[in-house]
């Protein structure tokens, strides 16, 4: 008589788990990875099933050190205290302010306050459940602020010494060096003083310059290998018709719009080190390469920012954002950039009788995409090479960028906004300031955005969300007149071959549809 054995049961993180289902997606067959991990097909099947559910999980929590320590999706009786905590910290840091235990715990006890419930029970916000907290989110330490300290020159000159005996030991040449760096973008954020701007504050239900993104920018410090550019939205319900992999820049959502460890780690070993290994390979460079990182409170630890010679390299706590090569006026260039598109976008479709609010609302998140990717690759390689002086140039000569350009060339279209006409550069420099202080979210904006979060299912995928403007559908006939017109234009103004090639194609697509419409 036989006896089968009974599988002891395993527990696996949802890291684990996460990567099980990316095996399968490489071409990895059901056994082999059930056998691996030590479980059943059967519990490989339900993770397939339930894909949508642990992706979504995973990719909204903020640390990678949840995903090891989490074996399910069950949330703790505390976990929107726990999340708007961490948000609050996060940001806190950034403001370069030391946080201590009992401030956290002192915080704990006020967003407890705003969430909890009659039939909740008590929370005290102890010194054990501090700890749990730390360690879910992967807090190494609370005494040490994050990106915005004092500057520190002469750590940053031991820091310079250091780091260029470091690359000359390490044969390392300007084409193997990286930077990266994140920005929040509030992309339909204008002026205070534009009379856009008011309207919207006085209007309920509309707040625009509320609306915001996550950028994540890196280059190499020659110039001549720019990554494509990182974004990070609420939910990509603008992308509804479009494949994700097509779009100009690499998309991921998170119910803050905020960059997270889990998403942090997935872009450096999925986006960066394969996009590296194809530029060492173009250019006959052995594969190695280093990447430069503030020590932000989202980042990983480094010892997860590794694939072989391709590795990640913190800033030290005394050196500052000052002088991340990222920060060095390429970030404010680039916003420059998108909102010279947005400010020229806004004004050709007034032309069609609607006020500037109305066609602000009509802006999608695709056509942010679009023009932050396209400033992105507008941006001159000598603005990338200007940005790492502070770093590899031995006279620490500061950046110097073409900021006055880009201001006169962008004081001249704001001054076409209603309410703008006696706009000056100082405005300008206001408008870049506002966005910088509305990076930082109110307690009241931690906790409505922890309270929506909460609210949405984790099936929230087959959510289905209406656009926030209807508009009126355009007949097949309708649209072929208008990319005949539209091509027409480009030939007159001199177009590309290519771009021309390219209009030619959707006419004919066009005209496709419309002869298909009319024999149906």
């Amino acid at each position: 008589m036989s006896f089968s054995v009974k599988r002891k049961q395993v527990n696996l993180s949802m890291e684990q788990k996460l990567q099980a289902l990316k095996r399968l997606d490489k071409g990895e067959n059901v056994s082999s990875v059930a056998k691996d991990l030590g479980v059943g097909k059967s519990t490989i099947g339900d993770w397939k099933k339930k894909r949508t559910e642990i992706e979504s999980w995973c990719v909204n929590r903020m640390s990678t050190e949840t995903l090891k320590e989490r074996k399910s999706m069950k949330e703790s009786d505390y976990n929107k205290v726990s999340e708007a905590l961490y948000i609050w910290f996060c940001q806190t840091r950034e403001k370069g302010l030391t946080v201590n235990g009992p401030t956290l715990q002192e915080k704990a006890l006020k967003f407890y306050d705003e969430f909890k419930k009659d039939s909740d029970p008590i929370f005290v916000a102890s010194t054990g459940w501090l700890d749990r907290w730390k360690k879910r989110y992967g807090v190494r330490q609370l005494s040490t602020s994050g990106k915005k300290l004092s500057k520190d020159t002469e750590g940053m000159s031991q820091f310079k010494e250091n780091f260029l005996k470091f690359i000359q030991a390490e044969g390392l040449n300007g084409e193997q060096l990286y930077s990266c760096d994140e920005t929040v973008l509030r992309y339909k954020l204008l002026p205070a003083k534009s009379l856009v701007f008011k309207e919207e504050q006085s209007a309920l239900g509309f707040k625009s310059s509320m609306e915001r993104v996550t950028i994540l920018a890196c280059s190499n410090a020659t110039g001549d290998h720019k990554l494509r550019l990182g974004l990070i939205g609420k939910k990509p319900y603008a992308f509804k018709h479009n494949e994700m992999d097509q779009l100009s820049v690499w998309y991921r959502n998170q119910p803050h719009a905020l960059m997270s460890s889990p998403i942090f780690k997935e872009w450096f070993h999925e986006v960066f080190v394969s996009s590296v290994e194809q530029f060492l390979k173009s250019k006959n460079l052995p594969r190695r390469a280093i990447l430069i990182l503030d020590n932000a409170s989202w980042h990983p630890d480094i010892e997860e920012l590794q694939n072989g010679d391709i590795r990640a390299l913190f800033l030290p706590s005394n050196v500052t954002a000052l002088y991340q090569p990222m920060n060095q006026g390429v970030l404010v260039i680039l916003k420059k950039r998108y909102r010279h598109k947005l400010l020229s976008s806004l004004l050709s479709a007034n032309d069609d009788g609607q006020g500037l609010v109305q066609n602000l609302k009509k802006i999608s998140l695709l056509d942010v995409v679009g023009w932050i990717a396209d400033a992105w690759n507008e941006l001159e390689s000598l603005t990338l090479v200007r940005s790492w002086t502070t770093f590899l140039d031995p006279k620490g000569n500061e950046f110097v960028g073409h900021e006055d350009a880009e201001n006169v060339n962008l004081l001249d279209l704001l001054k076409k906004v209603p309410g703008c006409a006696e706009a000056d550069e100082n405005d300008v420099e206001q408008w870049f300031q506002n966005d910088n202080e509305q990076d930082i979210m109110s307690d009241a904006e931690i906790i409505a955005s922890v309270s929506v979060n909460d609210e949405i299912s984790e099936n929230d995928a087959d959510i289905k969300v209406e656009d926030p403007v209807q508009t009126p559908k355009i007949s097949h006939s309708e649209g072929l007149k208008a990319v005949e017109t539209t091509l027409q234009y480009f030939e007159q103004q001199g177009a590309s071959v290519m771009d021309l090639m390219f209009l030619r194609r959707l006419r004919d697509e066009a005209a496709k549809r419309t002869v298909q419409y009319e024999k149906q």
